[in-house]
């Protein structure tokens, strides 16, 4: 995990041509702060998760969705239709669902409220592979994070 000093658009400007090409190096999920960035407003969560028609697929997205708190009536509405944290959680899903080994996440909370914090943070907890995050939220570093890097000018420092 990174604590954020430096302008977050430095990361999107480095992992963008990484995570173009990640399909033949590792699976690589990437979370902007600008979700918008990444979703079809147009499509519903569902059909944003789901393509293959696959009956399995769907009940995996709808178990996913049901996880992260998503009402039955809001995995069938326009995503141009769902709060900040609803999209967050949707690209968490999509990056799960997509088996992705590394995610990196630029700051990932920043529209959740107090009550759907805990959701993403046991969601990470529980994820078997990489996380980079950069992130002003104490309690989200506190409780996801192993280790801590401060970003500097002088470069990366281990605070923890």
């Amino acid at each position: 995990m990174w604590k954020k000093r430096a302008n977050s658009d430095l990361i999107q400007r480095y992992m963008s041509p990484v995570v173009n090409k990640s399909s033949t190096i590792q699976k690589i999920g990437y979370m902007p702060q600008n979700y918008e960035d990444r979703l079809d407003s147009t499509q519903t969560p569902i059909e944003f998760l789901e393509t293959t028609g696959n009956k399995d697929a769907f009940t995996k997205a709808y178990t996913h969705l049901g996880s992260m708190k998503f009402t039955k009536d809001e995995m069938h509405q326009p995503i141009k239709n769902l709060s900040g944290g609803q999209k967050a959680k949707l690209l968490l899903v999509k990056m799960i669902l997509d088996q992705c080994e590394i995610l990196i996440l630029d700051e990932p909370t920043r529209n959740f409220s107090p009550l759907t914090t805990p959701v993403l943070c046991r969601a990470l907890t529980a994820f078997d592979g990489v996380t980079i995050s950069i992130s002003h939220d104490r309690r989200y570093l506190h409780e996801v994070a192993t280790a801590v890097y401060e970003l500097t000018s002088d470069g990366l420092t281990k605070i923890k």
